[in-house]
């Protein structure tokens, strides 16, 4: 099966030294083309619609020579003075290791090098019937640079500027044939450039555009008819030059024009207004640089007012930053205001000294722009930021603070750091901000119990405390804390039966506690509180809120699946992962990171189920587009980075149905896949978690060569993952997960006969303690036998 073909370059113009002029500026009108965000990742013809229409490719032809009428041209070097000018990046692009895009994809050229340097036969005059075998001539040198070559390989579409001048272009012409000979000839666009307004196009086309190639890849006599998919007449103006970006730009994207119009026409509408967010921002900027003499000796002194014009301007930096955001600002451009915006709050702050309103200010503000440049995918020096923001925090024990105000701002800082550190796998250090959360929380409560804003703040710091518990596997102790939240919230509930709000944090309670329900396996509880919290969550819809209700519901949908799932409900769970892949569907904002995320979770829980149908082909297909939405993701610019194991997840999710299948080598690839990302998450991020991830991909690699009967290998693929999981466990012995992985990873090793009495000892010992401390599933019990009879008959031996 040949390679799939995964092309470089959104287009490759190809042009004359004559219409030099209005290639440039094509290429720089279409390097410039604002795609709107609404069209962005629209499934097309073409592929997913892109963020931009970059890089293109630009091909300058020389001088051309006379190509002589119905005559094999002698093929000559292009003249010196003859140029390949790129677009973006400025080099061709670099094949991957042992693959070479001008050989694997471009015709065998005519002769090898030896024969090059032979000399080349005369033309000769072909006659009115042309021969049955075509006349192949030697070039004495290529036409095309490697480089040129390489390009229209990797080329989504060709432009082709059409004049006098291209149609008697031997590079022009040689170009052409070539990217027709891909067999990618509906994807040329010609643009007529030059000539007598009323010549017939034809004239002013290359012979391998006017006319069909034939079957071996030569020019035939047949003309093309139409000559181009897309000719667009630009001669003396009868297209304005913007007309003809705005119809190869709706061509490159795969839209039509009038489809494409609409929406790019909005969109320079929508820039005009970003130049003045970009506007407001830089005033933000100025006022923020050039107030800091007014600041350091007049605000000082009132430290309540200092801190609101701090958090003033650090609210109107951000959100300014997240209109612009919305209307197409790059995320470099986003960085390059917000960097410096932050730097000169925060050193602000710096000048009221240790007062603890600007202490929390400060933190604030390192955090919402650390924050930030998460939700732009950008997580380095996070950790870094995080830590500074827990330096000014720590000294700020909720009691030694006077201002029950600032207590609750403290609160609410601790919380949020609580939740980055989580999403970081950093659990210890997320337990610590979230107990000195829940301290201040409680303090506060205790003061003024009847404060519903005081009562919810205990719930959220509860609830914060067991997710981290969650993480950490503490399960009893985390819904000790998610009940008591569901306490005080079906209290405030109470108070207000009408408060939307209120109806949807009692609904996440009740998902908490069944996400609980779940990791021990009691399952009917699970779904008895997942179904509690569904209602609730249906009876709190506010459709003016916008998307997220949907998103929030097709994720408790998706939860209840999982619940179906295992207890072998595969129809049941089917359905529940098709109501909340409808819901994503109705809602997807293709340029929302997080919406489409969720999207790809749908199609992987769907997946899930259809691999437990065995229908393993539809499952491959569920997790295939899964694993093309992350993709798409992952190629941002800069790379989103919040999701760092969606891609590894995929690729293992598709190994294990074709492992079920019986392609273990095609599984094998799709392992070491995954493994590779799990390995580069893990150096750039250390933590438990990652390390985890490392050991469960060597783990299925080698279950994959244990089916291709690779046994040696397969060992010590199962031994590399023994050793991680060995160091997890010891890490944390109370991790449950980690010790039954480990139980699992000895009993594989047993079964493939490495020191077999050990590993089931070993096994044995685990599942007993497991037991003993009522921590297995009953589907886990049922190994422990299991492992003593394999003990008993290793010991026999």
């Amino acid at each position: 099966m040949g390679q799939v073909v995964r092309p470089t370059y959104r287009a490759f113009i190809v042009h004359a030294k004559a219409d030099d002029a209005l290639a440039r500026a094509l290429q720089r009108g279409l390097e410039d083309v604002l795609v709107p965000w609404a069209l962005i990742g629209r499934d097309t013809p073409q592929g997913p619609v892109p963020k931009t229409l970059r890089p293109l490719f630009r091909l300058l032809a020389p001088a051309p020579a006379v190509m002589p009428e119905r005559t094999v041209p002698e093929r000559t070097a292009p003249a010196a003075d003859a140029s390949a000018v790129a677009g973006e990046p400025p080099a061709a692009p670099i094949p991957a290791a042992g693959e070479s895009p001008a050989a694997a994809e471009t015709p065998a050229p005519a002769a090898s090098p030896t024969e090059s340097s032979t000399v080349s036969p005369a033309p000769e005059t072909v006659a009115a019937t042309p021969p049955d075998t075509p006349i192949l001539l030697a070039p004495a040198a290529p036409v095309l640079s490697d480089e040129a070559v390489a390009a229209l390989v990797e080329a989504r579409h060709l432009i082709v500027l059409c004049s006098p001048d291209a149609a008697t272009s031997e590079v022009v012409d040689e170009a052409v044939r070539r990217f027709k000979s891909l067999g990618r000839g509906d994807r040329v666009v010609a643009v007529l450039a030059g000539g007598d307004p009323e010549a017939s196009e034809r004239t002013l086309c290359p012979p391998a555009l006017a006319r069909r190639l034939r079957p071996d890849g030569s020019v035939g006599d047949e003309p093309e008819e139409p000559v181009a998919p897309v000719v667009i007449d630009a001669r003396s103006g009868r297209t304005p030059p913007s007309e003809v970006v705005m119809r190869i730009a709706a061509t490159l994207l795969g839209l039509g024009v009038d489809e494409f119009r609409g929406p790019a026409e909005r969109a320079v509408r929508n820039r005009r207004r970003l130049r003045g967010w970009l506007g407001a921002a830089a005033a933000i900027l100025l006022v923020v640089g050039g107030g800091v003499a007014v600041v350091r000796f007049a605000l000082p002194a009132h430290p309540p007012l200092f801190d609101a014009v701090l958090g003033g301007a650090t609210e109107a930096t951000l959100g300014t930053l997240a209109a612009a955001e919305r209307l197409g600002l790059p995320p470099a451009a986003a960085i390059a205001i917000a960097e410096p915006a932050g730097a000169m709050l925060h050193d602000l702050a710096t000048i009221g000294g240790d007062d603890p309103r600007l202490r929390l200010r400060r933190a604030a503000i390192l955090l919402a722009f650390a924050q930030h440049r998460e939700t732009l995918g950008l997580a380095d020096g996070g950790r870094a930021r995080v830590a500074a923001v827990e330096t000014l925090l720590d000294p700020l024990s909720g009691e030694r603070l006077d201002d029950l105000e600032l207590v609750r701002e403290l609160v609410g800082l601790r919380l949020a750091v609580a939740t980055t550190r989580l999403a970081h796998g950093e659990t210890d250090r997320a337990l610590a901000s979230a107990r000195a959360a829940l301290a201040g929380a409680e303090r506060l409560a205790a003061l003024d119990p009847s404060s519903p804003d005081r009562q919810r703040d205990l719930s959220r710091a509860a609830t914060a405390m067991g997710d981290v518990l969650v993480a950490r596997a503490a399960l009893d102790d985390a819904l000790r804390h998610y009940r008591a939240a569901l306490a005080v919230r079906d209290k405030l509930a109470a108070l207000d039966p009408a408060s939307a709000p209120a109806r949807r944090d009692l609904s996440v309670a009740h998902e908490r506690i069944g996400d609980v329900a779940a990791a021990r396996g009691a399952l009917d509880d699970a779904l008895k509180s997942y179904r509690a919290g569904l209602s609730l969550r249906l009876a709190a819809v506010d459709p003016a809120a916008g998307a997220g209700w949907q998103r929030s519901l097709s994720i408790l949908y998706n939860k209840i699946g999982d619940a179906q799932m295992a207890q072998g409900a595969v129809e049941d769970a089917l359905g529940s992962y098709r109501a909340g892949l409808a819901l994503q569907l109705a809602v997807v904002d293709r340029a929302d990171a997080q919406a489409r995320r969720d999207l790809s979770v749908s199609y992987e829980r769907i997946g899930d189920v259809l691999k437990a149908q065995r229908a393993h082909d539809d499952a491959l297909a569920a997790y295939r587009a899964s694993l093309a939405i992350r993709e798409r993701l992952a190629a941002g610019d800069p790379p989103l980075r919040r999701w760092p194991r969606d891609l590894p997840v995929s690729q293992e999710r598709i190994g294990d149905v074709l492992m079920a299948k019986g392609a273990a080598e095609e599984a094998l690839a799709a392992y070491r896949t995954s493994l590779a990302a799990r390995v580069r998450i893990a150096t750039e991020a250390p933590s438990p978690a990652a390390q985890r991830d490392v050991a469960v991909a060597q783990s299925k690699i080698g279950d994959a060569l244990a089916a291709k009967g690779q046994g040696a290998e397969a060992l010590a693929s199962y031994r590399a993952a023994l050793a991680v999981s060995q160091q997890l466990a010891l890490l944390d012995p109370a991790n449950v997960q980690w010790q039954w992985e480990l139980a699992v990873l000895h009993w594989r090793l047993a079964s493939a006969g490495d020191e077999p009495a050990e590993r089931y000892r070993a096994v044995v010992v685990t599942l007993r303690d497991l037991a003993a401390r009522r921590k297995l599933s009953p589907e886990q019990s049922r190994w422990l036998p299991l492992a003593e009879r394999e003990l008993a008959k290793a010991r026999g031996r």
